[in-house]
């Protein structure tokens, strides 16, 4: 089974989003680059995704996974190239992944921050939302003590 939050996943949600014709048509909103970094892994990592995203269309994707507290990724500056970055906790994202908590809900959060024009992400939240639910689908084990 794949890790949550494992270079294998994200491989995974790629092949899904390109291949899911539901995200073809919503997912055109999406442009630019979202970073994501979740603290405090089961395995005692912090982990860093991108994604780069044209049309919809992932161009590409990159995975990051260092003991935590990562300095790497935990004071890494913010740029002004990318449209969001979000951050929290693993155990936070491990329920919007569930479907325990809401992509919007999160957002909303105190523990979940986000960087970059709240404005812009919102008009993206329907692509957003789709994303979310085709990460959703892919089954995966949360509790591991080794990452791929």
């Amino acid at each position: 089974m794949l890790k949550f939050y494992s270079k294998a996943w994200l491989d995974e949600i790629a092949k899904r989003l390109e291949a899911d014709a539901r995200f073809a048509q919503e997912g055109k909103k999406l442009n630019g680059t979202f970073v994501f970094r979740v603290y405090d892994g089961p395995d005692g990592k912090d982990r860093r995704t991108s994604w780069t995203f044209k049309n919809g269309k992932a161009l590409d994707w990159k995975y990051l996974a260092l003991p935590a507290p990562a300095d790497d990724i935990r004071k890494e500056p913010y740029s002004g190239n990318w449209i969001m970055r979000a951050t929290s906790t693993f155990d936070l994202m491990s329920k919007v992944n569930r479907g325990e908590i809401s992509p919007t809900r999160a957002m909303s959060m105190p523990q979940y921050q986000i960087e970059g024009n709240k404005s812009l992400i919102m008009t993206m939240m329907k692509p957003i939302t789709v994303w979310n639910e085709i990460t959703a689908g892919i089954e995966v084990a949360y509790d591991f003590t080794e990452d791929d």
